[in-house]
């Protein structure tokens, strides 16, 4: 027959392509990212934390009952 053989060729033809994306694409995912690092300068001014004082503003005394 030569309908079967014809498709049959094609089914394979179209399975060894799909195999043959779904390794490339395995590999590219198993491929190590590129690593870029960013470097910002930091004066020792912007490294300075809050003082508590400046946290007392937000507190409010409740008077017990």
């Amino acid at each position: 027959m030569v309908y079967n053989t014809n498709m049959r060729r094609l089914r394979l033809a179209l399975s060894i392509l799909l195999l043959a994306v779904s390794i490339a694409l395995l590999l590219w995912g198993f491929w190590p990212a590129v690593r870029v690092q960013h470097v910002l300068p930091i004066s020792p001014s912007q490294m300075s934390l809050p003082l508590p004082s400046s946290w007392l503003h937000n507190l409010s005394v409740q008077p017990a009952i």
